[in-house]
């Protein structure tokens, strides 16, 4: 997988993700420093932005504390959805960045809330042993290598890849072959940017269920409208949708769906999904554009 492949992928794609509008030019700018006169809402990605797995995105940390020194709200909407949002601002944190409590938004949350009617359904999940998935329904399997557990539940739940391969999407496919059940997708994205090249994501596999059987999975995160009115929540009302700006390094998850809110919208070039794409030529990848298209954070 690199990121051309994710590019293609994505496009393949591009009828199940949400329609929205975009500017017929985008603006160059160095950094969102650069927009401090323009916006006063950033709503940021993780990966990419903030950091490439572990390590920082270099000047991150002091560009939020600028941008919230300028009296700019700085909020944190993430499709990082494994660990609960306690943990990735614990992470954030030992990287240098101040967020508060309330300044992070997740995939996770999102899922949960489209979960919370059906705390009654059995739920095996694509997750991790740490991934605490009884926090979010209290009938909650992780699905491993044997078929009886596939077969006894009445939905299924992809919230993260890091335990999961190609012979558990098997068995899954066949399970939901066999009788269709529902899917709930924590987190659409198809790849992750690393420090050594891009992770499969759970979107990735979603969007073979949706290829290989009959069932439609529900996604929640971005592009998805529900995530991003989540954000708008803690917003408030009193910001105009122009004054705000929703800031990725994927065209078709951050710029999209913060397009599709009507947000002004930032693409990040240098240390994610794109970088290495020319910034000239991204009509030659989708047709959607950014407001702004950014160097680095």
């Amino acid at each position: 997988m690199d990121a051309q492949w994710a590019w293609r992928r994505y496009e393949e794609v591009r009828p199940r993700l949400p329609a929205a509008t975009f500017p017929a030019v985008s603006r160059r700018i160095r950094n969102l420093g650069e927009l401090a006169g323009e916006i006063d809402v950033f709503v940021l990605d993780g990966y990419g932005v903030l950091n490439v797995g572990a390590s920082v995105v270099p000047g991150a940390p002091a560009r939020v504390a600028a941008l919230r020194a300028a009296g700019k709200r700085v909020l944190v909407l993430t499709n990082g959805a494994t660990r609960p949002a306690r943990d990735r601002l614990a992470k954030y944190r030992e990287m240098g960045f101040d967020f508060a409590d309330d300044d992070l938004i997740s995939s996770r949350d999102a899922l949960a809330a489209a979960m919370a009617g059906r705390r009654h359904m059995r739920w095996g999940f694509a997750a991790t042993a740490g991934s605490e998935i009884g926090s979010i329904v209290p009938q909650a399997s992780l699905l491993g290598d044997d078929p009886a557990d596939y077969a006894a539940m009445d939905g299924f739940a992809l919230l993260s890849t890091g335990a999961w391969n190609r012979d558990r999407q098997a068995l899954l496919l066949a399970a939901l072959r066999a009788r269709p059940r529902p899917v709930l997708v924590g987190n659409p994205d198809l790849a992750a940017p690393r420090e050594d090249g891009f992770s499969a994501e759970p979107g990735l596999f979603a969007h073979e269920i949706e290829d290989r059987t009959e069932v439609v999975p529900q996604f929640h995160g971005k592009p998805f409208e529900g995530v991003f009115h989540m954000a708008a929540a803690r917003i408030g009302q009193g910001v105009p949708a122009h004054r705000i700006a929703m800031v990725g390094d994927t065209l078709h998850t951050d710029v999209l769906g913060g397009a599709a809110m009507g947000w002004q919208t930032v693409l990040v070039m240098n240390h994610g999904l794109m970088k290495a794409a020319n910034p000239d030529r991204l009509h030659e990848i989708t047709d959607i554009r950014p407001h702004f298209i950014a160097d680095t954070t």
